[in-house]
């Protein structure tokens, strides 16, 4: 018999290679559609973003120090700000005016986020609820960096699932996925760890007495560091807050939401007829600082024309808002 000639050879090495592939394909989708209809600790909306990649990224996370991660991508900055669990925040509510942080660790997510954005005076709408919590400090988080930022994250996230310590969180696959994209070039030397459970300031608790708690105009303003829209301070509205609900600590706290963004608010004042929902007004849907203050808020826009001596944006806060952060 003859020899096989050498380019017989090479066309069967050549389709024993494309049926490999294929294989490879066939499986990795496989794998990958066996993961989205198992589901996993990331939320099962693949598709649902609520990221746009531009704006920081903020997630509160219930370590031993519950702490708040937020990645900025205009400076490529990646910050995470704990605080002592035991230290008080004033909740508003008549029956617990004042709370230990800590307290919210054993709730659900939501309620560490509510606690936090309380806290900090700034909307936190992501969390992680961690497998085994532990103390947050540099050699944790720069640990949690290099094992999120690693070349198989987009593959765990698509199949079995991100869920490194993870127990249960509210993040998207979509927005975890675009957050490796920005973090996985990174040097660890972007990261900035800071303990500020020091910012605490003398308040009032129930029985008219002194006590230490949280100093949030001071943790305010370092959340702002990182939290600021520079489309919105660029845009430079105008932005006044009344408040028509039936919580006076309400108009305090929306203000603060508005500011750690960059927002420009030129008055905060009280309206003696309540409102259901929170509304923002403004003279044209155009606005950008508007839509982004309607997401802040989860409210709807309404247009006017009269709003030239007001201020530019006025948003009306509804007891929808008070009772979701002082009930």
């Amino acid at each position: 018999m003859g020899r096989e000639p050498s380019w017989k050879k090479q066309q069967d090495r050549s389709k024993l290679r494309s049926l490999v592939a294929v294989f490879i394909t066939v499986t990795l989708l496989f794998a990958i559609v066996n993961g989205i209809a198992k589901g996993f600790s990331l939320k099962n909306q693949i598709s649902d973003s609520k990221w746009d990649s531009k704006l920081s990224f903020a997630v509160a996370v219930d370590s031993i120090n519950p702490s708040v991660f937020i990645y900025q991508p205009d400076s490529k900055n990646v910050a995470v700000l704990a605080l002592s669990g035991e230290t008080l925040y004033q909740t508003g509510s008549i029956g617990r005016p004042l709370d230990k942080i800590s307290s919210s660790l054993e709730k659900g997510g939501v309620q560490l986020t509510d606690a936090l954005s309380q806290t900090y005076g700034a909307k936190i709408d992501n969390f992680i609820k961690l497998t085994n919590r532990s103390e947050m400090d540099e050699e944790t988080v720069e640990k949690m960096f290099v094992n999120f930022a690693s070349i198989t994250t987009p593959f765990k996230i698509l199949t079995t699932g991100f869920s490194d310590n993870i127990s249960t969180t509210n993040i998207t696959r979509i927005d975890a996925l675009k957050l490796w994209w920005q973090l996985k070039g990174i040097s660890t030397d972007s990261q900035i760890f800071t303990d500020l459970s020091g910012y605490q300031e003398e308040i009032i608790n129930s029985d008219s007495q002194q006590v230490l708690g949280a100093d949030t105009a001071s943790l305010n303003r370092a959340v702002s560091e990182y939290m600021e829209n520079r489309e919105m301070i660029e845009e430079g509205k105008n932005i006044q807050i009344k408040n028509s609900s039936v919580k006076l600590e309400a108009a305090g706290l929306a203000a603060m939401f508005v500011k750690s963004v960059g927002g420009n608010v030129i008055e905060v004042s009280d309206s003696e007829q309540e409102q259901e929902k929170t509304q923002i007004v403004v003279e044209s849907k155009n606005s950008y600082s508007a839509r982004y203050l309607a997401n802040i808020f989860d409210c709807d826009i309404t247009e006017a024309k009269n709003l030239q001596e007001s201020g530019e944006i006025m948003i009306i806060i509804g007891s929808d808002f008070a009772s979701r952060y002082f009930e």
